[in-house]
């Protein structure tokens, strides 16, 4: 008699668990990328890991294309099909399926509690919002991220065809009504330039992983000697990050610099012209470039450096700034992130792309530490990143964006 109450508990137990899952609310993602890639960035990583960590609450699906950034198609996912991975279904839109019709119909078929995007300038995000605006999406919240696009950086890089587009779309209502995720008071403040009528504005940092490489280890840095540093950047290798205006900068250097780039090259006309400034350099500054990695080995390749060195023209979050930290690896960074009051915490710099010299002050001071002086720095970086991770606020931040839109 006892087994069998077991049983029916048991039962009455996987009963509840189905119910449960049915009942999540659904939430459609649509982006230009996601797994198996590992180009797209960190809007890449913001959507990875939303859906790791608040699966349990949603049922998410995916509308992404079907290649990474360097648009090869993926080998080992059904194209224009359902495909269920760890978390979530995820349908890859060959180009020729890239059409607004298409996109209805799958809509259609899904049919979401609402729906997340995270571009402003995306086709598809496009698509999403000329469906909403012509009243082929009745009744569904939008939810719009953008991921840095916005920023005025940003927003100078092929200026005049952006600036037709949000003009255009402020005259068709596009962003009207919209709920804005937004990842700090700066982006909130940009969002609030080309928005439209009514909707919400949230500010929610943008999601890591829970943890990061949790067998770091400080004594494993490599040693830093006086006189020399390696220094890495990884990302996306596009005009956006400002490599150019750095490399045009390091004639003052009073040590023994070397940089390494890791990222897909985007924009090849950029990379030539910065092959040209590296050609320039003297020869105690040695730049190579390193090709693509996974993302699964960013955060053990970053720990081989002594620094990470980004002089961006702006990120809304920076998903790569927490790993470099967790990877004990100081900032040396522009002042247009988030990530600001770097040398108060002792964990970097951020600094005004308008005063190179304080770039050069801070690359040579970086070459002038010792190795105790260094693990100190490193250790510090390292701390702060373990104690950002475990913020409970982070998820509950992201909860309050997507349950607005249900």
């Amino acid at each position: 008699m006892a087994l069998f109450r077991f049983c029916c508990l048991i039962k009455k137990t996987e009963l509840r668990n189905i119910v449960k899952l049915k009942n999540k609310p659904k939430i459609l993602i649509i982006c230009n990328y996601y797994l198996p890639g590992f180009e797209g960035g960190g809007s890449l990583r913001t959507v990875v890991n939303m859906v790791e960590r608040l699966h349990d609450k949603f049922d998410f699906r995916i509308i992404t294309r079907d290649h990474d950034g360097d648009h090869i198609q993926y080998k080992n996912v059904k194209i224009n099909q359902w495909n269920t991975l760890t978390n979530c279904q995820v349908l890859y839109l060959s180009q020729d399926k890239v059409q607004i019709s298409k996109l209805r119909q799958l809509i259609s078929e899904v049919k979401p509690n609402s729906i997340y995007i995270n571009s402003v300038f995306a086709t598809l995000s496009i698509y999403v919002l000329l469906l909403r605006k012509f009243g082929m999406l009745p009744g569904l919240k939008i939810i719009l991220a953008p991921e840095g696009e916005i920023s005025e950086g940003a927003l100078k890089l092929k200026a005049g065809k952006k600036k037709v587009f949000l003009k255009t779309a402020k005259l068709l209502g596009l962003h009207k009504n919209l709920i804005w995720k937004t990842t700090s008071e700066y982006e909130k403040s940009e969002a609030e330039l080309i928005k439209g009528k009514g909707g919400t504005l949230f500010i929610a940092p943008n999601l890591t992983a829970r943890t990061l490489l949790p067998e770091y280890r400080q004594q494993l840095k490599p040693v830093k000697s006086v006189g020399s540093a390696k220094m890495i950047f990884l990302s996306r290798f596009v005009p956006k990050k400002n490599f150019n205006w750095l490399f045009q900068i390091l004639d003052d250097i009073t040590g023994d610099l070397r940089i390494d780039i890791y990222g897909n090259l985007e924009d090849k006309s950029y990379w030539s012209e910065t092959e040209r400034e590296v050609d320039k350099l003297p020869p105690n500054v040695t730049v190579n470039y390193c090709g693509s990695i996974p993302h699964e080995q960013v955060t053990r390749t970053i720990f081989n450096y002594h620094f990470f060195l980004l002089p961006t023209l702006g990120e809304n979050f920076g998903h790569v700034f927490v790993e470099a930290l967790a990877a004990g690896c100081p900032l040396i960074i522009s002042d247009r992130t988030p990530w600001r009051e770097l040398d108060e915490k002792m964990i970097g710099w951020d600094m005004s792309l308008e005063n190179s010299k304080i770039w050069i002050e801070n690359i040579n001071k970086c070459l002038s530490l010792d190795d105790k002086t260094y693990s100190n720095l490193s250790g510090n970086a390292r701390n702060f990143a373990v104690e950002w991770l475990s913020d409970a606020q982070l998820e509950e931040s992201t909860l309050r964006v997507l349950n607005e839109s249900l």
